[in-house]
């Protein structure tokens, strides 16, 4: 049995790491019903290494005479190990990747003015929102602010930014 474990460890450590390599294909779309989880590489890579991986832990870290025989455990954990992968793998795969920034994303962030600004005249701050420098118009809700000043935005009022100093 241990030939057995050997062998399915590195077949399904093979299959993720063409899988990561960018060779195999590991993703799944989502489609389909729970029982399509079956037929589908991640399942049965992850599923391979795990039971191989605790196949091959049990043969060699469990006592001899245990009242459990190895496989029995093995193909469990093989089985879990591979449905929870390609249900993870499945819920990644539905969401969508996001980086637009709007307007009231930028709502409570820090900035910086780069340009004097007061609630009658607008200036420009400048802010990091999703990895992104952003510069926008924007004024003060309590007076004059000065150029290097730090800023809260508390307000969007489509472009312009409503800002008041930290």
């Amino acid at each position: 049995m241990l030939i057995t474990y050997l062998l399915c460890l590195i077949a399904g450590g093979v299959l993720i790491a063409l899988a990561l390599d960018g060779e195999g294909d590991l993703s799944g779309d989502g489609s389909g019903g729970n029982l399509t989880i079956l037929f589908n590489t991640p399942f049965w890579s992850f599923g391979l290494f795990g039971f191989g991986f605790s196949g091959l832990l049990l043969t060699l870290l469990a006592p001899a005479g245990s009242w459990l025989p190895s496989s029995l455990i093995a193909l469990a954990m093989g089985v879990v190990m591979g449905w929870v992968a390609a249900y993870l793998l499945r819920l990644m795969a539905r969401r969508e990747a996001d980086s637009l920034v709007r307007s009231e994303d930028l709502i409570g962030l820090e900035g910086l003015v780069t340009l004097d600004l007061s609630s009658q005249e607008r200036g420009f701050v400048e802010l990091q929102a999703r990895g992104s420098l952003i510069r926008r118009p924007a004024h003060s809700v309590s007076g004059a602010i000065a150029k290097g000043t730090a800023v809260v935005v508390v307000a969007s009022d489509g472009h312009t930014l409503s800002v008041e100093p930290m």
